[in-house]
């Protein structure tokens, strides 16, 4: 019984994936990354609240005309528009095999 309470919470449980790659804006090649971080939350809710906040102290210190908003995060481009960085933030349940994965922003 115990067991298959674990597995319930598990699969019920939400993460937060933090991913940051670096491209190169021509061909949108990644350069650098991934890098990830992984935190989990009880609730979808929870998780969407996290993200928010995550994506909104990203943009904080890089705001300006170089920086461009992303439904799941932020890109910064560098100031002769080569290469960017992405940070992007994706609530997904726990349990699903649906983790991070390189994206060609």
């Amino acid at each position: 019984m115990r067991a298959s309470a674990v597995l319930i919470a598990v699969l019920s449980g939400w993460t937060l994936w933090h991913d940051i790659g670096i491209y190169v804006a021509v061909g949108h090649t990644r350069l650098g990354g991934p890098s990830y971080a992984v935190t989990a939350y009880e609730t979808e809710n929870d998780c969407q609240t996290a993200q928010r906040e995550a994506m909104a102290n990203e943009e904080r210190p890089r705001l300006g005309p170089l920086t461009e908003r992303l439904p799941d995060g932020i890109k910064v481009w560098d100031p002769n528009r080569q290469h960017y960085t992405t940070f992007l933030y994706r609530c997904t349940p726990a349990g699903t095999l649906l983790g991070p994965s390189p994206m060609s922003r």
